[in-house]
Order: structure tokens, then sequence, then C-alpha cells
């Protein structure tokens, strides 16, 4: 890694000195060096986009989970890619943007008020830990919908698009 440095630091400069010389600089320098200090997610980190084309027709534990079209879920990938943004949504402590995607009323929540009032007590610690490991290729799934977090939080698809459609009790 010593021997390196003074040829990244002789192409970074041969690379700026390049650029002042012409309008549209050569990036292949750049590019070079980028590849010689490649960057990579965390080791415990799986990215997102792994997780989302992850084989999801069998379970680790054996299972064969009702297909996503049985499901009603046209475009699996594009679900999941909600759901990023609703543990996001979970782990910032946003009740307006949940609401958003809810179905009211809801057995237990009448309205977005309700629930927005309720917050904390359904998303307690345990709930929003539940959300936040979701597994993206180990969603159950049945002729109702997706199941999330041992059944507390069931989707759908509906018309107007992704709608949280039952919040059950602990």
């Amino acid at each position: 890694m010593k021997n390196l440095l003074p040829i990244t630091l002789l192409a970074i400069s041969a690379s700026c000195n390049q650029a002042s010389k012409s309008p549209a600089a050569d990036t292949s320098i750049v590019e070079d060096v980028q590849n010689l200090v490649p960057v990579a997610p965390p080791p415990h980190v799986e990215p997102i986009t792994a997780q989302i084309q992850a084989q999801d027709s069998i379970f680790d534990d054996g299972s064969i989970p009702t297909s996503w079209e049985n499901a009603g879920f046209n475009d699996p990938a594009d679900f999941k890619r909600f759901l990023t943004r609703f543990k996001s949504w979970v782990r910032n402590d946003q009740p307006d943007s949940i609401a958003a995607f809810i179905r009211f009323p809801l057995r237990l929540y009448p309205s977005p008020a309700d629930f927005k009032s309720q917050y904390h007590q359904i998303f307690a610690p345990a709930l929003k830990t539940a959300v936040d490991t979701l597994r993206l290729d180990r969603i159950f799934r049945n002729s109702q919908g997706a199941m999330i977090a041992n059944g507390r939080i069931w989707l759908a698809p509906l018309p107007e698009g992704y709608r949280i459609i039952a919040i059950n009790p602990q």
C-alpha cells in the first residue's frame, strides 16, 4: 500500500495538470485510482439491491410461500423498495409518512389522528426492531397480502398503491 501512495499522488497531479489544459478533463486517471482502492459496503450490511433481488420462493426453513402473483403483487421488487422506505419511516419515527399509506379505518385506529396519537405505543421498541431487521427476501404472503413483524402489520397492493391494511396488537 505504501508503494501506491506516490503513484496515486503522481496520477492525481497529472490529472489536475491535464484538466487545467483542456476543457474536458480526462477521467480515466480517477477511474484507475478508484479501481486501486475499491469501496465496499461494511461486511455486516447486505446491499438493498441484493436483498430485493434475492431468491424468495423458498425460505430458510424449507417452507414455500405463496407466489407474489397469488398474493396480488405484480412487481415484488417495487413492493420491496416500498418496504425499504417504510422501514426508514419507522426507524426515524415519521408517523405522518406511515399514516399516508394506511387504508383507514383500521379496526383499532379509525382515523389518521387516532393512529398518530397512538404511534409510540404501536411502534414500541420491539415492533421497531422487528420492522428494522425485516429481511426483504423472507416476507410472508398469502391471498390477503403480505405480512411483516410476525403478523403485526399486513400490507396489500390496492388501486391507489401499497397500503397497510391491518395493524394488530402485540
